[in-house]
């Protein structure tokens, strides 16, 4: 259970650790990989951390966020297909990493189809504020540019079937190879500007 949520995003996180660890040049800025507990309990882990942090929050350049990237197939949610990702809030805080995330992209041999539906609200109420309800939120209230990964809620969410069975594996390893593409990228690029915001409120249906 929990093999999307958020397993797939935990893993991806590890692997991306790896990669980066087994460099032979590493990115020109330290990058810290953290493992935030307590998100569905309030994004307790996430707000302590960036409380307490190990380094001065200030030094912090850019959150990447990651939570259910296993699935987003068509059958997940509409528009979904082989090279779907959600990607939330990379432009509410800081118009440079929006267009790092889109850069970054554009380069790839096989570009993911990047959706920024989620940034709006839509017909579902449970899709609204997706932007508030994970750990980037925190960040962004320390006025740290973020962006957040996500392939969307399915019928497994949250339910015992939330197994590895149903991961699609070759879409979950092309997003978490672009995660890291632009992990590396962040790390060597030039610092996210903010656009003044701290963090940017999300749109709500009145």
């Amino acid at each position: 259970n929990g093999a999307d949520d958020d397993g797939s995003g935990s893993m991806a996180v590890l692997e991306i650790a790896e990669a980066i660890a087994a460099m032979p040049v590493k990115p020109k800025r330290s990058t810290l990989f953290v493992w935030h507990t307590g998100e569905e309990a309030g994004l307790i882990g996430s707000a302590f951390y960036t409380r307490n942090p190990t380094f001065p929050i200030d030094s912090i350049v850019a959150a990447l966020n990651i939570d259910m990237i296993g699935r987003g197939r068509a059958e997940d949610l509409p528009g979904g297909g082989d090279d779907y990702v959600g990607v939330v809030g990379s432009f509410f805080d800081s118009k440079d990493l929006g267009e790092q995330v889109q850069a970054v992209n554009t380069k790839r041999a096989n570009p993911l189809t990047l959706d920024y539906k989620f940034d709006d609200p839509i017909a579902w109420a449970g899709y609204n504020n997706i932007y508030g309800r994970s750990d980037h939120f925190n960040y962004a209230r320390q006025g740290v540019p973020i962006a957040f990964f996500f392939t969307g809620l399915h019928g497994d969410y949250h339910q015992r079937s939330d197994e590895a069975e149903f991961i699609d594996y070759p879409h979950y390893a092309k997003i978490t190879n672009f995660i890291k593409e632009l992990t590396v990228e962040v790390g060597n690029g030039p610092r996210p500007r903010l656009n003044g915001t701290k963090p940017m409120k999300p749109k709500v249906i009145m």
